[in-house]
């Protein structure tokens, strides 16, 4: 049994919670154990459950969520997110050398993991260690959210770092996952992966051992 040389920040879904998440991606966990360790942590609004969450995890509230209410501007709800994630960030390296080298997010989670690609590629934030790939699972795009990257981009909205996209085909939101990917995400360096199911974590046996080849490759 190996001990882990690298760390994944692990994003939730929205209206989820990182206890739920940590369960949700069990088979992966496992079969990665020996190579990660896996950040876990809860989004910094409250939210009612989201999809697939209900009933399994009917028990396991309160949930949460990356974006709040209408009310708030992208600005503010960017700046909340990164005050929440950057407060993940510090609480684990005071406890471990481990290095946090990518991201594996699922739905609302994966569009904050490819805004904090994005704002890093910017220079924007210097608290975030270099993430090396993201791995994005049925990821949620708002048009808005292009848009608030398009109009803040000196740059580019294009993320450089390899990306691991899951799919699945019969996902709700399958076309704002595939826009990521297509609008978002360097084509030399995203690879795309479809996988029998909905708008949920991988969790056949194949599936999750076909992602678990590209997350090893990525690194």
């Amino acid at each position: 049994m190996g001990t882990p040389s690298k760390a994944l920040l692990c994003l939730h879904g929205t209206g989820s919670s990182g206890s739920i998440f940590r369960l949700q991606l069990a088979k992966i966990r496992l079969a990665l154990k020996d190579e990660f360790d896996f950040i876990f942590m809860d989004a910094p609004y409250p939210a009612p459950p989201g999809p697939g969450v209900l009933p399994v995890f009917a028990s396991a509230a309160p949930f949460h969520g990356w974006f709040g209410g209408s009310g708030a501007t992208v600005e503010g709800r960017l700046e909340t997110i990164n005050a929440s994630v950057s407060a993940a960030v510090e609480q684990w390296q005071a406890r471990s050398s481990t290095k946090i080298v990518g991201l594996l997010a699922f739905s609302e989670g994966a569009l904050v993991a490819s805004l904090l690609l994005w704002q890093q590629q910017l220079g924007l934030l210097p608290w975030l260690p270099p993430m090396r790939f993201a791995a994005l699972i049925c990821c949620f795009l708002p048009d808005e959210a292009s848009a608030y990257m398009a109009a803040h981009s000196g740059g580019g909205t294009t993320i450089c770092v390899p990306t691991l996209h899951l799919h699945g085909r019969r996902d709700f939101c399958l076309a704002r996952a595939r826009k990521l990917a297509k609008e978002h995400c360097d084509p030399g360096a995203a690879v795309i992966l479809e996988f029998e199911g909905g708008h949920q974590v991988p969790n056949r046996n194949e599936d999750c051992r076909e992602a678990i080849n590209h997350i090893k490759r990525l690194t």
